[in-house]
């Protein structure tokens, strides 16, 4: 019911808020990933940014993990995920459902 979908979303967005990034933890991961740009490291540093409450951080989010993704990276599945909580988190449902798929 719409209810039920209603409070789903609800979940969901509360679950995302606590799950929300400090600065410090970004900037830590963003010099990690400029002394060594493996991509390993810049994983981790965009999948945390797919979780910022950023806009701008969210749109770079999904452009690192799409590009790992194009380049053959070994987590692909890891990547897509974290590309869809940044675009769930934009409000691009479709989008998101598609990586889901």
């Amino acid at each position: 019911t719409k209810r039920t979908q209603k409070q789903a979303k609800l979940d969901i967005d509360d679950k995302f808020k606590l799950a929300s990034p400090s600065r410090q933890v970004l900037e830590d991961l963003a010099v990690a990933c400029a002394k060594d740009p493996s991509p390993d490291n810049t994983f981790q540093y965009a999948f945390c940014l797919s979780k910022s409450t950023e806009r701008s951080e969210l749109r770079y989010a999904v452009s690192i993990l799409d590009g790992l993704v194009k380049e053959g990276y070994e987590h692909q599945l890891d990547c897509m995920y974290g590309s869809a909580c940044a675009l769930y988190l934009l409000g691009e449902y479709e989008k998101a459902r598609s990586r889901c798929e």
